[in-house]
Order: structure tokens, then sequence, then C-alpha cells
């Protein structure tokens, strides 16, 4: 197969069968290196159907027992669905009684794992529907496995006879809503099938309504190898098989109790020989269910030398092949890569408020205009800022004061800023003291410049800047 034979991210191999409910492929999964089946499913035209069919698939994967063929994943299309299902060697319950019949401990053997299986079920309120002996799978250690839950309902829903007519129950018939009895009596007519040879209720291929609704009729006495069916294991398919859901056994509990107790009386070296009478039937593993052994290096990082037809090109060695889409959904890729990196080295704002700064000037001493107060305060916030672009200030002087007025619900349950940057100017005659104090909740950091009344402009500017850049240059 080519390497678009893919469902989701797994590798597909070959088609198992194709039925009336959907097609079976074996399949592989790369990531874990193992076998998986893949059954497909159309989806309903109808949206809200659709949607319906896929909580039914979500529910069915979360069983998990060893009775029942897991489900590893559901893949959606938007035409069809996928089960990824566990892949079981060994063979399944019809291709099994297409070769042979079973003896008493193998019946009892398959019985007691199935009815585990919908036992599991009923704790999830799901009902299986298609209880029929294809759905029965037979593992190589003689065990058995319930699978196709695809069209399973939940408990007490108006089934839509999806099933097989094999499994169709007097309820499902008359259209009433379903629950694990409707399973039970599948299970009835699997068990008459095993012991008598053939279905309780089919005719000539086709279920016999009038015969579903009379009762179950009389079974065999015998074995097909002469085994006597014991009077316990009679009574019990009859009791499954009764036309009314209300005579039939109300709960697998009993149903199981039931089966443990006749197995118990036969004798202990002929309990599980189910595994030696299917080996003949298992099927054959060969190398066409495994993946190619292609080395992982030309799977995986191998690429084309040979020189691009025209119309294509690459970057880097990468998109040879690419289509249109492709490459759109590389840039997309790129693009929100770019935009993560480009946040990630943006400087984050940090909120710092100033109080009123304390302006002390001595007696008779005034400052020049080009060095007032006002052209202080600037310098400090602009050469903050130089520092650290993030800062972000508050205050009531408009150096620091926000110039738009933020009402909104956010700002008002805004807690206040995390730090104070607290600013103190005291002169005297031929001198001034510029104080400047950061302080949070627990730490403080405190610097200072000495500066001349009668130095310019530009050597305060000076003397500030560094002040400034050892107050702001790193946290302490």
């Amino acid at each position: 197969m080519s390497n678009e034979d893919r469902i989701g991210p797994y590798r597909i191999l070959r088609l198992i069968r194709r039925g009336g409910q959907g097609s079976v492929f074996l399949g592989f999964d790369d990531r874990l290196n193992r076998r998986i089946v893949a059954k497909l499913y159309a989806l309903p035209a109808d949206p809200a159907r659709s949607k319906e069919v896929l909580r039914e698939a979500q529910l069915v994967a979360g069983l998990d027992s060893p009775r029942v063929v897991r489900i590893y994943d559901v893949i959606v299309g938007d035409t069809h669905l996928a089960m990824i299902m566990e892949y079981v060697p060994g063979c399944d319950l019809e291709e099994l009684l297409d070769q042979c019949d079973l003896s008493l401990d193998s019946i009892l053997a398959v019985a007691t794992d199935v009815a585990g299986a919908i036992a599991l079920a009923r704790q999830q309120r799901i009902v299986h529907g298609d209880l029929k002996p294809s759905n029965v799978l037979v593992t190589t250690d003689g065990r058995v496995k319930l699978t196709d839950f695809g069209i399973a309902q939940a408990q007490g829903s108006i089934h839509s006879r999806r099933g097989s007519p094999s499994c169709l129950s007097p309820e499902q018939l008359q259209g009433k809503p379903l629950d694990v009895r409707s399973d039970l009596f599948a299970l009835g007519c699997l068990l008459f099938r095993l012991i008598a040879g053939r279905h309780p209720f089919l005719r000539q291929g086709t279920i016999d309504p009038a015969a579903l609704l009379a009762g179950a009729p009389a079974l065999p006495a015998t074995l097909a190898d002469g085994t006597p069916v014991p009077s316990a294991l009679s009574a019990l398919v009859a009791d499954l098989l009764s036309a009314d859901p209300a005579q039939r056994p109300q709960t697998t509990h009993e149903v199981r109790q039931r089966l443990h107790r006749i197995a118990a009386e036969l004798p202990r070296s002929l309990r599980f020989p189910l595994a030696d009478e299917a080996r003949h039937a298992f099927r054959e593993e060969t190398g066409d269910d495994l993946p190619l052994p292609i080395p992982g290096s030309l799977r995986h990082q191998g690429r084309s030398r040979m020189p691009l037809p025209p119309g294509r090109w690459t970057l880097f060695g990468v998109g040879r092949d690419w289509g249109r889409r492709q490459w759109l959904a590389a840039a997309s890729v790129l693009l929100v890569a770019l935009a993560g990196l480009l946040v990630s080295i943006w400087p984050s704002s940090y909120r710092v408020h100033v109080p009123l700064p304390q302006i002390v000037l001595a007696p008779g001493v005034t400052l020049p205009e080009e060095r007032d107060t006002g052209w202080l305060l600037r310098q400090v916030r602009d050469l903050a800022l130089q520092v650290e672009p993030g800062l972000v200030f508050s205050g009531e002087l408009p150096p620091f004061r926000s110039r738009t007025l933020d009402r909104s619900l956010s700002a008002l349950g805004r807690p206040p800023p995390p730090e104070q940057l607290r600013i103190a100017l005291h002169c005297q005659q031929t001198w001034c003291v510029l104080g400047l104090e950061r302080e949070r909740e627990t730490w403080r950091r405190y610097r200072q410049a000495l500066l001349l009344t009668n130095a310019p402009a530009a050597h305060w500017q000076q003397l500030i800047g560094l002040a400034v850049d050892e107050l702001f240059a790193a946290d302490g």
C-alpha cells in the first residue's frame, strides 16, 4: 500500500472484511509498534444523529475488560467514523462453528466469558444489540472476547434494528426499549446454537416472528458427540429465550452463577479445552500482517536528491512534494511560533507608583528654570524607562500621572502597584542632594546624587542617570 493509506496516525495494511455495518481493516500503530483493527462506519447526514453516533462510540471506548476487545481510539472525518480496536489473534466463533462442534466444557467457557462481557456493558448502561457468533472472538489461549460494540446503544433506548437477525429479541421486533435482558436473550440464542447446531428462530436465513414470540423450541438431549445436556443448562436456555423479558433472568449475575454451578459439576480435567478445539481454526499469522521492514532512516528521514520538477521548490530540503495546502499549513505554524517568540521576548509591564515628591529648598534658594522640579522629575522618568522599558508609572504629578482615565471594572479591582518610587530633593545654597528609593513589601534600595547648583544641566543629567541606572539595573 502507499504511504497515503492511513486513518489518522494509523497505517492501514489490508482489508480484512467488508460487511453491512462497515469495512474492517488491519492496521499498524507505528508509535506503539502494535497491530490494530480499524472498523469504519458511515456517519449519518443529519448532524444531530451524527453527534449521537459519536457519543455512542465514545461511550463504548470507555469499556475496559479482558472479556471485551479494547477500543484504542475514535477517529472522525467529515463522512465516516473509525473505531481503532485491539487486534486479537485467533478466530471468531462463526469460523470455529463452521469447522467443528464444541464440547460441553467449551460451550460453558464461551457462555461464561460472554456473560461477563455483557455484565461490564450493563454497568455502563450499554446494550450490545448484535451478539452473534462472528462478534465473539476466541483467543489463542482459549478465552473469549466480545467485539463490535459499534452499534451498541444506551440502555432504555429504542433500537433501530441495525443488528443481525440472529440477535433479534421479541422486544426489538416490537420496537420496545432495550435493556440487559435483550442481550441475555441473544446469549440464549447463542447457547442454543452451540448445543443444537442451529439457531432457534431462523428459518432459511430469516427470522420467524411467530416462533420468536412463541418461545424457544426444545433442546436436544445430547450434544453432537453424545454428551448429555445437563438439565440445568436446558432450563437456563429456556429461561433466557422467554418471549416476555420479565420471565428471563433479570441480571447477568444470576446467569453467571447458574453457569458456574453447571461447570462445577463437570470433571476438572476437562474444564478448559477450548484452545485445543479451536487451534485448527486460528488464522495463520503471516508477514503480510506486519509492516515491511523498511529502515527507519529511510522511512522518516529519507529525502529525494533528484532535480525538482517545474513548479516545485524546497526550503532547506523540506517540502519537496508539498502542495499548496501543506505550504500554507507550514507557514501558519511558522507564524504562530514567531508570534510566541515575540511574546516571550517582548518586555512585560511592571507598575510603579510615585508618591508626591519631597522637595525642600533652603531659604533664598531657587533652581534655574532649565533645572526646575518638573525638569528633574521628567529626567528621572525618562532615564528609568531607558533602563526598564516595561515600567508603568502612576503618580500625583504630571510626569508620572496617567494621561487616560481607566474606569473599567478590571481597573477598579486591580491591586495597588507592587512597588513605590520615592523621590526627595534637598537643596542648600551651593549643592542639592537627590534621593531615589525603590520600596517593595520586603525589599528596599536607595541611591542618591550630589548636584552642584552652579553645574550645567548636562552635568545634572549625567549624575541623575548614574543613580537611576544603579537603582533599576538589577533587582536586589
